[in-house]
């Protein structure tokens, strides 16, 4: 007789408990106020896991839900929060995926240390291809853009960001507008310059097709005059490193020409603070 009693009152126990999480998934959740909706309502794709009526949208992105006033709700918001430099903030939470990011901050896969120290090697940057590296603090040097080129901008350690974006449709649009006027052109190189670019497709990606962009996305915002300025001369020294030219501004079709005061027909702004104390 007790036994039973005590069957019973733990299968109640089992029945309220469900019970309760349904009410609370099914109706509770769904009628959780959130703000986000009222900008972001037009968001889809998501997984059933991530759905925002599921589990809300500062689950991943923090901020604040409840609220439609954009400052507070925006306020400690992490935009991309499949970052590791933010995942134990957001995925690598209880409830979540704990532990997860913390075991995988230090790891070969996602440092890409390995890679790195034996391409530095290879480009005479070490000595011996040893050492810890991250593939988010690569610098400008040979080696690193050779990887930057290769694997990196898809690469788990690397930070993703808006902006990278914007480059991956700027490439995908320009390349197509690209190849349909060489092909619609008169050139006398039109034959040759497609082939090249299907080689190169076929070669590098193996993809059927024209490839006109090399692989990678590494797109960083530009925050200060001595960045600028960084990416500017690697840009110009471009051809000089081709061995195509001695300096940069003797390329006809490049900036560099501006910025050394010489006659071009490219009409550019110049930006540049160098370019300002010259004129001093």
């Amino acid at each position: 007789m007790r036994k039973r009693i005590l069957f019973l009152i733990l299968l109640s126990l089992i029945i309220v408990y469900f019970l309760s999480q349904f009410i609370s998934d099914k109706l509770l959740v769904k009628n959780k106020f959130n703000g986000c909706i009222d900008c972001h309502g037009e968001m889809d794709g998501f997984e059933s896991a991530h759905l925002p009526d599921k589990i809300g949208c500062e689950a991943c992105h923090l901020g604040n839900s409840f609220t439609s006033n954009q400052e507070f709700a925006h306020k400690g918001m992490i935009l991309i929060p499949g970052n590791l430099l933010d995942a134990e903030k957001t995925c690598g939470v209880v409830g979540c995926h704990p532990g997860i990011p913390q075991r995988i901050n230090n790891s070969l896969m996602n440092t890409m240390s390995g890679v790195i120290s034996v391409d530095r090697f290879a480009f005479d940057e070490l000595e011996k291809p040893k050492g810890l590296f991250r593939v988010n603090e690569l610098t400008q040097s040979d080696a690193d853009n050779h990887l930057r080129n290769l694997c990196v901008s898809c690469h788990l350690g690397n930070e993703k960001n808006e902006l990278a974006g914007i480059v991956r449709d700027f490439k995908k649009f320009t390349s197509k507008a690209i190849i349909r006027n060489i092909q619609f052109d008169t050139e006398s190189r039109k034959e040759w310059m497609l082939e090249y670019f299907r080689k190169s497709g076929k070669v590098r990606s193996g993809i059927i097709g024209f490839k006109l962009w090399q692989d990678g996305i590494h797109a960083e915002e530009i925050t200060s005059n001595r960045f600028f300025d960084e990416k500017l001369d690697y840009v110009h020294n471009n051809p000089v490193k081709e061995l195509i030219v001695e300096l940069p501004e003797d390329y006809l079709f490049s900036s560099a020409r501006n910025y050394a005061g010489l006659k071009n027909y490219l009409e550019i702004t110049i930006e540049s603070v160098k370019q300002e104390r010259r004129r001093l």
